[in-house]
């Protein structure tokens, strides 16, 4: 409980205030904080006599002569929930020092009870988070126990609600991190505290119903270069895990797309991580086959383009031939020997959506190598 990194801030924090050497010692009468670091570790025999009588204990100049390990001053018992933990002892003229007995006394309980305080509270953060990674990753056994467990946290998730999964970059510092984090649960507060699942992740259960601020929400993602997947609305807690991999894997797909969204929502891209998930799953050499053979062409760089524009413009001809900024009849030559080199015409529906599996399996294998 009453550790050496916190008798050691007890020490700093309270000579600063009173201006005399401090010492704190464990429930043992070992030093373990002082001002004077050649005293740490010793055994202090005034702390033994005042944990033994419960009460303070005075060493005077003769005192200091009989008690091993002292010197002039105070030494008063710490105690926590009715117990002696330790012993804060201030060194220094009796006459001069005995007024500030009782407040660093009181100063160094209070310090201790905060400590307690702050791990419960970190105890149960740190709980909460495990239950939510159970939940949202499909490892929960037990439903009933799981429901028990999650009460006592005071973890509440309510439904219709979607998952959504935000990253962070890793590259923050720890204050970048912390104005980061405060300003997630700001804007989010009214939809639930976003829950931290790894170092530099989190993610929120937002209730059907509820929008958040987009204009907040955007300057704050590009702000904090966050990114965030969003997984589809879901009606009971069973369901969870299935929203928070549709809004996991929309995440990692989006960040793949050659694209300023950092906001990637799953229905927006279905086809794209059902191919992923093919992807990341399964051997998917074979279907890159066709784009590879594409990419062995001299003007590959110009028709791999094309295609890719082609497929974002709907097969719009003349909307393609004014973003690449060329005349129509050169995107028909290109599509033509697309087909010529591929055997898949994309002017045709399923040879079009064969090119569009290769070239999303290639980019896929690119992108996360």
């Amino acid at each position: 409980m009453l550790t050496k990194l916190l008798a050691q801030e007890i020490v700093e924090r309270t000579i600063e205030i009173i201006g005399y050497n401090v010492n704190v010692m464990d429930k043992d009468g070992i030093i373990i904080g002082s001002g004077d670091e050649s005293r740490l570790y010793e055994l202090h025999a005034g702390a033994v006599e005042a944990i033994a009588k419960g009460a303070e204990v005075e060493v005077s100049d003769e005192d200091v002569i009989r008690l091993k390990g002292t010197k002039t001053g105070i030494n008063l018992p710490i105690t926590f929930n009715g117990e002696i933990v330790g012993v804060i002892g201030v060194t220094g003229p009796l006459e001069d020092i005995r007024g500030y007995g009782k407040l660093v006394k009181m100063a160094a309980e209070l310090s201790l009870s905060q400590a307690f305080l702050t791990a419960e509270l970190q105890w149960d953060t740190r709980h909460k988070e495990e239950l939510v990674r159970q939940v949202v990753e499909g490892k929960v056994d037990n439903w009933n126990l799981f429901l028990t467990r999650a009460e006592s946290l005071g973890l509440v998730i309510e439904f219709p609600c979607e998952v959504l999964y935000i990253e962070a970059p890793h590259s923050l510092n720890r204050s970048k991190e912390e104005q980061q984090k405060e300003a997630l649960k700001e804007l989010l507060k009214a939809h639930g505290e976003p829950i931290q699942i790894q170092k530099d992740q989190y993610i929120l259960f937002l209730l059907e119903g509820r929008r958040i601020n987009k204009e907040k929400l955007i300057q704050i993602v590009q702000r904090y270069e966050l990114e965030i997947g969003c997984g589809m609305m879901i009606d009971t807690i069973q369901e969870l895990s299935t929203s928070y991999q549709q809004a996991f894997d929309s995440l990692q797909v989006g960040k793949l797309r050659d694209s300023n969204t950092r906001i990637h929502r799953y229905e927006d891209l279905l086809l794209d991580v059902w191919l992923y998930r093919i992807y990341r799953l399964s051997d998917a050499e074979h279907l890159k086959k066709v784009i590879l053979t594409l990419k062995k062409d001299d003007l590959s760089i110009q028709l791999m383009q094309t295609l890719q524009k082609y497929i974002e413009e709907n097969g719009e001809i003349q909307q393609v031939a004014s973003s690449l900024f060329v005349h129509r009849n050169t995107i028909q030559y290109r599509l033509q020997r697309i087909a010529d080199i591929t055997k898949k015409d994309p002017r045709n529906l399923q040879s079009l959506l064969e090119l569009y599996i290769s070239l999303k399996i290639d980019q896929f294998d690119s992108n996360s190598k």
